[in-house]
């Protein structure tokens, strides 16, 4: 197995994640919706728990978009106090085929292998371009989720964090890309039928259209309108209000 075409990076910032398990006694569940066409196309759930060495996430995403691409994926990781990633797994329900990441201890380079039919494959790694990096398949909002809180919590100065993209997702990038986090305008929208004011923020990319993502006023993920990726991520019963007209 070639890790490059395996790996995809995503070049973001340097972590810290205090506070960031706020809803970590219940799942957040979301609708995974195809970004060009506006229709739903899969669902996803994931918890953030504090564990004794910082922090545990859970969940599963799954999907079948318009292309007919289609899986169903379960992730378990771990991250450090200040949201590193540790290690973690990705299991492939539809090849029955896990997938488990390590970075070295040096966090110099990152470790895959493999598990399929009871046989364990020979790991193969690649470099790292930053010994701090985040681990997101495309379909995990949970992704989305820390990374606002983290640059929220603590912005790194040249706004730039590291996400490392696993093979599986629905659009695998294999070269490094660059965003920023913008403020943009106050937004809102409806949960559960009431009302819920926004904070709304630009993820702008070095190429390609820009992202927008808004949250709650505890800084819990609502939304994330993601193109770059193919994907929106909708929180379960949440509804955006139009923008407001240009005055």
């Amino acid at each position: 197995m070639n890790l490059r075409t395996t790996l995809a990076v995503l070049v973001l910032a340097c972590f810290s994640l205090p506070a960031l398990a706020s809803k970590a006694s219940s799942a957040n569940n979301f609708i995974l919706v195809d970004s060009q066409s506006g229709k739903p196309v899969g669902k996803a759930a994931y918890t953030i728990r504090e564990s004794s060495k910082g922090y545990k996430v859970g969940g599963f995403f799954q999907y079948k978009m318009p292309s007919n691409k289609q899986g169903q994926y379960d992730m378990s990781y771990r991250l450090d106090s200040t949201g590193n990633f540790l290690f973690g797994s990705m299991q492939d329900q539809a090849a029955q085929k896990t997938y488990n990441f390590q970075p070295n201890k040096q966090r110099t380079s990152i470790e895959v292998s493999t598990i399929q039919a009871g046989g364990l494959s020979n790991p193969t790694s690649a470099a790292l371009p930053k010994p701090e990096f985040y681990f997101a398949a495309i379909g995990d909002p949970s992704a989305i989720q820390v990374l606002m809180t983290s640059a929220l919590a603590h912005p790194h100065p040249d706004s730039i964090y590291l996400l490392l993209i696993p093979m599986g997702a629905i659009n695998p990038m294999n070269r490094y890309r660059l965003v920023s986090v913008q403020p943009d305008a106050a937004r809102s929208g409806t949960l559960d039928g009431k009302s819920v004011a926004l904070k709304s923020f630009t993820l702008r990319f070095h190429t390609g259209p820009a992202g927008e993502v808004y949250l709650d006023d505890s800084n819990n993920l609502m939304e994330a309108d993601i193109p770059k990726l193919q994907l929106n991520y909708v929180r379960k019963n949440f509804t955006l209000s139009p923008a407001p007209s240009a005055q």
